[in-house]
């Protein structure tokens, strides 16, 4: 039998769309007596100034101006504006990136599966191409659907939750073409751990509650006022935090180490989240779709602060609603909060038994059978 082609599509404008690809590629790797399967970054065929705008620019708005990301991203997401501007993007976007329908149209796969919302733009010209005969796949890799993952021309959507599928259903995508599978990472989220060799490894005390804190890949938010509000913890903790690829945060935060109350774990970038996870007893993040996602396949419950407007806040809906998390409104908010889901094992108990109702740590896994028993018919 031969085997079948698989492309998956991603962008490092947002880290999260890079893991959950290499999620995907790591499982059908594995499959290689049934595909071949390669990942590409889309940005790599951008020219200057789309990689500015998703890149330069996007940090930007994340880190300086998310009052004008929020005005955007809810302007852009109307029925109205989406009609209007569609083919519009479309076009935009797939001149914005030379070479890269030829270069599908040359592999000539016979799966494309996205994680980033360009597949969707561009769908209908690449359904128009003649030398281009895939199926499309898109993985939504947040709790709710932008318009700009929408299109009439992709053959199956995956969504994190039945929420999400709603959502989607309500935007016009037939029923038939949704797929609740949850969002895809890694297996070592949901791996045991030897955690006290771990605890040991990173320099953690016996007998504190460990309180990890992210704030994504780029290291934007308030993570010093953030490190400062747990002085008033009345638990006995310590923390671990994650500054990114943040350079200037991450020196700022061992500066002001003397000032804590309590003992502070402090790393820059790092591809070791799944250890953190698995050696800490709450997390403090902004609601990143895969940051939540990873936290949630390591049954770890969450305080949610400073989310971005918009892809974030559909994240935030979805996980308070469902009692995975809670969300701190200010930094002065989250010791009270720390403190109520620490000190209480009945309160500990329910918010893990509510992530277990709701993650879906074999997402990746059902994304590839999907899609494979698809081209194989």
């Amino acid at each position: 039998m031969d085997k079948k082609k698989i492309i998956i599509l991603y962008s490092t404008g947002g880290m999260g769309h890079k893991k959950a690809a290499l999620a995907l590629f790591k499982v059908l790797s594995e499959r290689k007596e049934d595909v071949d399967v390669e990942v590409v970054d889309v940005l790599e065929f951008g020219n200057k100034i789309y990689k500015f705008l998703y890149l330069d620019f996007y940090v930007f708005l994340m880190s300086r101006a998310r009052w004008l990301w929020g005005i955007l991203y809810y302007g852009s997401n109307s029925a109205v504006f989406d009609r209007l501007t569609r083919r519009l993007r479309g076009a935009l976007d797939n001149k914005s990136l030379p070479g890269l329908a030829d270069m599908l149209a040359e592999k000539d796969p016979d799966a494309l599966v996205a994680t980033h919302f360009l597949l969707p733009s561009i769908a209908a010209i690449l359904k128009r191409d003649s030398r281009f005969h895939a199926r499309m796949y898109t993985v939504i890799t947040d709790y709710g659907p932008h318009s700009y993952w929408l299109s009439d021309h992709i053959d199956r959507f995956f969504v994190g939750s039945a929420q999400a599928a709603r959502e989607l259903s309500g935007r016009g995508v037939p029923e038939d073409r949704i797929d609740v599978t949850g969002i895809p990472t890694t297996d070592e989220f949901s791996r045991v751990f030897d955690v006290e060799k771990l605890r040991g490894e990173y320099g953690l005390k016996d007998g504190k509650k460990t309180i990890f804190m992210m704030s994504g890949g780029f290291g934007v938010g308030p993570i010093e006022e953030m490190l400062l509000s747990l002085n008033s913890c009345r638990g006995d903790i310590q923390v671990i935090t994650v500054c990114g690829h943040n350079k200037e945060v991450y020196e700022k935060v061992r500066a002001m180490e003397e000032r804590l109350k309590y003992p502070l774990v402090v790393l820059g970038f790092t591809d070791k989240v799944a250890e953190l996870m698995a050696v800490s007893d709450l997390m403090v993040t902004k609601a990143g779709g895969i940051s939540v996602t990873e936290a949630m396949n390591s049954r770890l419950p969450m305080i949610l602060f400073a989310s971005v407007p918009g892809q974030e806040t559909w994240n935030e809906i979805f996980l308070t609603q469902s009692g995975a998390a809670v969300k701190a409104g200010t930094a002065a908010e989250i010791p009270s909060l720390a403190d109520r889901i620490l000190l209480s094992e009945q309160v500990y108990g329910e918010m893990r038994s509510r992530i277990d109702r709701i993650r879906r740590p074999e997402a990746a896994e059902t994304i590839a059978d999907v899609v494979i028993n698809e081209i194989r018919r």
